[in-house]
């Protein structure tokens, strides 16, 4: 159990007035965002030649550096390292299985992530990790990045020193201790969630009002305060109407001769069948996914195929490569392979490439992946996302549904 503080090292008066001058600039930059930014306890940390932030939401502070940068940039540092402990990068690090060695590249990571949604919202930050400096697309997901930058083994450069607070190492000084009363001397994880509802909420408000918000934050927002509804309903629901419409679009068929043909006996006209859907299930097999996350989905899955007509189906698993496609009959006889990283777009692509061509694709994976824009002409993609750690995917022909792995 980690000790309790005793005490945080106050600024200086001057020091105190230009903090208060670039919080209130951050509270006008990112409106939305006051909550988290009056919540955030500033301590003195001269020569750290940067801002970091703790999971306790105490914010490192070094104002000869802020002093440097101005009070805009200042006031966008501190809105940086707001949105670390906003997005919980230091409780998602820990679910992702980040290894100590790997720390400075989950830091790099999330500071590429929140530094694309600063720089969309157009806030001034001094020069920092964007995603093309790291090799990948804008608008990524934190744990998209990160799994990218440990198969390629990159090296994030210099650490950003943003403290234990975004998944990173510990800054130099840093309070180890649970805060004694929160709010003041830290924030406790009761009240930070309650900061992070809050923030949400504000982010919706604003994105509704239309005002400029990033998109990587509305996603977040919109993630956080989704209703928690039974996933096995809305499974049902999402993949037994997905089938239906497949199933519903009649077919034309010669095998049988058509009732009306008496009437005109001398025209043959074909009868109309109903087909069987074309499902091929893609499953993620990357190092983030578990045998036992799997198994909260794969024997609901399989049961709602078979009880629409899906008879043999096709399998492809997948990491960042995809096995060669395997025909079952129950999703229980699966053979699992795989441990990498996650890149299920070559799944789907796997599986479209079958014959024949599925008109239905189940994906079955964590949602720390990228996704293609829109689903294939004639195909409609179903991704089951299991566990709260990504946002569900969107798109044209694409539908998701969340699974609680508490449930």
């Amino acid at each position: 159990m980690a000790a309790v503080a005793t005490g945080v090292p106050p600024l200086g008066p001057a020091d105190a007035e230009l903090f208060a001058a670039a919080r209130l600039v951050a509270a006008r930059q990112q409106p939305y965002l006051a909550a988290a930014l009056f919540a955030l306890v500033p301590v003195a940390q001269p020569g750290l030649g940067t801002f970091a932030v703790d999971k306790y939401w105490r914010v490192y502070l070094d104002m000869d550096a802020a002093r440097e940068w101005g009070v805009p940039a200042a006031a966008a540092v501190l809105v940086h390292e707001a949105h670390h402990v906003l997005r919980a990068h230091a409780d998602r690090a820990v679910r992702y299985g980040v290894r100590r060695d790997e720390r400075m590249l989950w830091n790099v990571a999330g500071d590429a992530a929140i530094n694309d949604d600063l720089r969309d919202d157009g806030l001034p930050l001094p020069p920092g990790i964007l995603p093309e400096t790291i090799g990948e697309e804008p608008h990524g997901l934190e744990e998209v990045y990160f799994a990218s930058l440990r198969r390629r083994r990159a090296e994030g450069g210099t650490d950003p020193l943003c403290g234990s607070g975004s998944g990173g190492d510990a800054v130099p000084g840093e309070i180890d201790e649970e805060p004694v009363e929160s709010g003041r001397d830290g924030v406790d994880e009761v009240d930070a969630e309650a900061v992070r509802q809050v923030v949400a909420h504000e982010v919706v408000r604003a994105h509704e009002r239309g005002e400029a918000t990033s998109p990587g934050l509305v996603r977040w927002a919109r993630d956080l305060l989704a209703p928690q509804v039974s996933w096995r309903r809305m499974l049902r629901s999402t993949l037994g109407r997905t089938v239906r419409e497949v199933t519903a679009r009649p077919e034309p068929t010669w095998n049988r001769p058509n009732r009306r043909a008496d009437v005109a006996p001398d025209v043959l006209v074909p009868g109309v069948r109903h087909v069987r859907p074309d499902v091929a299930v893609v499953v993620d097999t990357s190092a983030s996914m578990s045998r036992s996350r799997l198994d909260a989905a794969v024997t609901e899955i399989g049961a709602l195929l078979h009880r629409h007509g899906a008879r043999d189906l096709t399998v492809v698993v997948c990491d960042v490569e995809a096995v060669r496609p395997q025909r079952v009959r129950r999703l229980g006889e699966l053979v699992l392979t795989g441990g990498g990283g996650t890149d299920l777009r070559v799944g789907i692509d796997a599986a479209l490439a079958t014959r024949p061509r599925p008109s239905v694709v189940v994906v079955l994976t964590d949602g720390l992946t990228p996704w293609p824009p829109a689903a294939a002409p004639g195909t409609t993609i179903v991704a089951v996302v299991i566990g709260d750690e990504a946002p569900l995917p969107e798109g044209p022909g694409i539908r998701a549904v969340r699974i609680d792995e508490s449930c």
